[in-house]
C-alpha cells in the first residue's frame, strides 16, 4: 500500500467513529450542533475514503475491487455516499446513527485485511467488470440502507421517538431504498451476463454464486411487487427489507468463506 493511503485510510475511520459518537449525543442530549458536527465528520470521512479509492485506482490501473480487503472498503464507501443522498435529500438526522455504525463495521473489517494491488487477470481487464462491480456493491449499498431503515421502522412503530423520522416516512424511503437498488442489481446482472458471454461464451454459469446472485435479484424483484400489496405493507416490508439483507450478507461474504466457488472474485 502507498504510504499516503493509511492515513487517509485511518483519517476515516476515525472520522465515522466521532461522527457516531456525536450521532449518540444527539439522540441523548437532542442538540441539533451534534447532529451537524457528525455530518460533517461523514462528509470529511466519505472524502478521505474517495482520495484513498482513488490513489489505489490510479496505481492499479483498474477499479481496485478484487480481494476482500477492496470490497469491504468499497462496499463501505458505497455506502457512506448512499447515506449522503438520503442525508441531503431527505434530512434524516439521527437516522444515521445506525447506518453509521453498520458503516463502520464494514471499514473496520477491511482495515486488518491485505490491502495488496494484484495484477488484474485477464477476465477481469474490461469496463465490463467496473461497471459489473459498480452496480453491484452500489445495490448492496442500497439494500443496507434498506435493511437500516427497516430496522428503525420496527423500532419507531414500537417507542414513537421524536428523534426518528414518521413510520410513514421511513416507510417511504425503505421503498424508495429498495427500487433503487433493485434497479441497480438488474444493471449489474446484465452486464455481468454480458461479460460472462465475452469472457467465456455463455450468458450464465450455474456457480453458487451466480446463483445466489440470481436469488437476490428474484428476491428485491418480490418487495418491488410487495409495496403494493397491503399485508406486506408497513412492518411486513421491514421485516423483508431485513431477511434480505440477510441474502446479501450471505451472497457477498458467506459463499467466500464458508463454500467452494469459481466466480472470478472468489
Amino acid at each position: 500500500m502507498i504510504d499516503l493511503q493509511t492515513p487517509l485510510l485511518y483519517g476515516a475511520f476515525g472520522a465515522y467513529i466521532l461522527s457516531t459518537l456525536l450521532y449518540l449525543l444527539h439522540v441523548a442530549i437532542k442538540r441539533p450542533l451534534f447532529w451537524r458536527l457528525a455530518f460533517s465528520l461523514v462528509c470529511g470521512g466519505f472524502l478521505l475514503q474517495s482520495t484513498v479509492l482513488a490513489i489505489r485506482w490510479t496505481s492499479a490501473g483498474y477499479l481496485p475491487v478484487t480481494n476482500l480487503f477492496s470490497t469491504l472498503f468499497f462496499f463501505s464507501w458505497a455506502l457512506a455516499a448512499i447515506y449522503l443522498y438520503f442525508e441531503l435529500r431527505y434530512r434524516i438526522a439521527a437516522t444515521g446513527l445506525f447506518v453509521m455504525f453498520l458503516n463502520l463495521l464494514l471499514l473496520g473489517g477491511a482495515i486488518p485485511r491485505d490491502p495488496t494491488l494484484s495484477p488484474l487477470v485477464p477476465a477481469l481487464d474490461t469496463p465490463l467488470f467496473s461497471l459489473h462491480i459498480v452496480f453491484s456493491f452500489f445495490g448492496y449499498a442500497f439494500f443496507a440502507m434498506a435493511f437500516s431503515l427497516g430496522v428503525l421502522f420496527l423500532i419507531q412503530k414500537h417507542i414513537g421517538t421524536a428523534l426518528l423520522p414518521e413510520t410513514a416516512t421511513l416507510r417511504k424511503l425503505n421503498e424508495e431504498a429498495i427500487f433503487l437498488g433493485f434497479i441497480l442489481f438488474t444493471l449489474c446482472m446484465l452486464f455481468g451476463s454480458i461479460w460472462a458471454y465475452i469472457a467465456w461464451g455463455h450468458w450464465f454459469s450455474w456457480n453458487i454464486k451466480a446463483v445466489w446472485s440470481s436469488l437476490v435479484w428474484l428476491f428485491y424483484a418480490g418487495m418491488c411487487h410487495a409495496k403494493f400489496i397491503r399485508r406486506w405493507q408497513g412492518t411486513g416490508y421491514a421485516w423483508l427489507s431485513i431477511a434480505g439483507f440477510a441474502v446479501v450478507l450471505f451472497t457477498y461474504l458467506g459463499i467466500g468463506l464458508l463454500m467452494t466457488s469459481n466466480h472470478p472474485l472468489d
